[in-house]
């Protein structure tokens, strides 16, 4: 059958088939009802009575059929009130069947729940046991899985993520393309800093480019870029493998690509990036068809790239979509990313005549400042400023000693620590940050300040106090070094 309402037809005609039958239905519905149609089959009675079928008789199914349900019931992309009740009857059946699921249907039993929403802490816990149960026999699409079931859930149990990628570093042979950028996708999401893993997945997958479809390259330049782990040269090697089917990346997968441009502040590659901005918004269905954040992410790399004045129709018509078409959204990563266009509009970009409403502005500001007071008591950029309280050094004669302020407002933004004597602004390049540094450290430059931008592999690189202390007296004496200290009291 290809048609969804053909599907309801004959399930009401057999709503006495067994119950593969009513999974398979509920599976081909998931699939068909799409677009316009999609409100029209959840909203049926007739599917109504699928799910309800279904759910009478879960605790009649072995485990190996209440996966397949659970699969089929996260193929819908929206829940309703008769997907969530169906869920949440499923999560009761699954949690007592302690010892029953391989480790393929747990995978998908957890991941459907985690779609679906339902995370009680009986289903939460027994998903977590029986995964620590089972990780011995793990493979990676499990794990990856696993992964973004508890990322969905908001639940991060250091000890289930420290033996799950533990797991992947020792299958890392085993990881298929797919396995490969999900699990690149899900790590990024989670913001996990897992240098070894990591670097074994970017050998792996630099040594098989041409083993990868064009969107999957886009979508593992996309989480490498959050992740701070694309050099320059990586990006050199994956425009190379695409050039041959770039055409091929529409919507989000050409913004994805732009993004990772932007972050990896390839400007070399400007070229790429004028064409897939031309390729953006020349999709199927144009501006108005594409996602908000897919939206922010271009108008982000757009500034972050410094092509706006090139792109000004472009540029504008996004703005315009955003602001005009869409309200701001309760995810605060969007909205940070949002938050450096901002202030380029009104610190670059003010000829554009681009007004920002007062509900997005607020937002942004709101998601910014909550984000910076978040990471005042972290306890990475706390052992930074014990490093700066003994630091000195020297810069062309200068003597020089930085008493770092945390959290400190610098014009429209806030940075992580502020020596106001120097006008000195310090980020950190943390990968649980949504954008590069470097939009931001353009205008404050502008702005008179000096800045630093630290990046966080290589200060994790430096793994004694002393090495901290070489890192950091390098970094700063090369910054007053090019930005000659004006007499400063030794």
């Amino acid at each position: 059958m290809t048609d969804a309402l053909e599907v309801l037809d004959f399930m009401d005609k057999h709503s006495d088939s067994d119950t593969r039958t009513h999974e398979a239905a509920l599976r081909s519905l998931g699939r068909l009802a799409a677009g316009p149609k999609y409100q029209e089959v959840v909203g049926d009675a007739r599917f109504h009575a699928i799910l309800s079928s279904l759910a009478s008789r879960l605790d009649d199914c072995d485990a190996r059929t209440l996966s397949m349900i659970a699969d089929a019931s996260a193929r819908f992309r929206i829940s309703t009130p008769e997907l969530s009740d169906m869920a949440q009857r499923l999560a009761e059946v699954v949690t007592r069947r302690e010892d029953a699921f391989n480790p393929r249907s747990l995978a998908n039993v957890a991941i459907a729940l985690s779609i679906r929403g339902v995370r009680d802490v009986p289903t939460v816990e027994f998903i977590r046991n029986e995964a620590i149960k089972l990780m011995d026999d793990l493979e990676p699409a499990h794990c990856v899985m696993i992964l973004e079931a508890f990322r969905r859930w908001g639940v991060f149990d250091r000890q289930l993520v420290d033996m799950v990628v533990e797991r992947m570093s020792d299958e890392v042979d085993r990881f298929t393309a797919r396995d490969l950028v999900d699990a690149l996708a899900v790590i990024s999401r989670l913001g996990l800093a897992r240098g070894f893993l990591l670097r074994r997945l970017c050998t792996l997958a630099f040594e098989n480019l041409q083993q990868f479809t064009p969107r999957e390259l886009a979508k593992m330049a996309y989480a490498l870029a959050k992740l701070r782990f694309l050099a320059q040269s990586n990006i050199d090697e994956l425009a190379d493998t695409l050039a041959p089917d770039l055409h091929k990346l529409v919507g989000s997968q050409v913004s994805e690509l732009l993004y990772a441009l932007a972050m990896a502040d390839a400007k070399h590659q400007l070229d790429l990036a004028r064409t897939l901005v031309a390729q953006y918004v020349d999709s199927p269905g144009g501006v108005p068809a594409m996602s908000g954040g897919s939206l922010i992410d271009v108008a982000w790399s757009l500034a972050a790239l410094d092509l706006v004045d090139e792109h000004k129709p472009e540029f504008k018509a996004v703005l315009n979509e955003i602001f005009v078409n869409r309200t701001p959204p309760q995810n605060r990563i969007p909205l940070m990313k949002l938050f450096d266009v901002v202030n380029a509009l009104e610190l670059e970009y003010k000829d554009l005549g681009i007004s920002v409403p007062a509900a997005w502005k607020a937002a942004c500001d709101d998601a910014d400042r909550f984000e910076m007071d978040r990471l005042e008591t972290a306890r990475l950029h706390n052992e930074i400023v014990m490093r700066f309280d003994n630091l000195r050094g020297t810069a062309n004669g200068m003597k020089w000693q930085l008493r770092m302020q945390r959290n400190q407002t610098c014009g429209p933004y806030r940075v992580d620590m502020l020596d106001e004597e120097t006008k000195t602004a310090l980020d950190l390049e943390i990968i649980s940050w949504p954008t590069s540094r470097h939009l931001k450290h353009r205008m404050l430059e502008n702005l008179g300040y000096r800045v630093l931008r630290l990046q966080y592999w290589d200060w994790r690189r430096a793994r004694t106090e002393e090495d901290q202390n070489i890192f950091l007296e390098r970094e700063v004496t090369k910054l007053f070094e090019a930005q000659p200290l004006e007499a400063i009291a030794s």
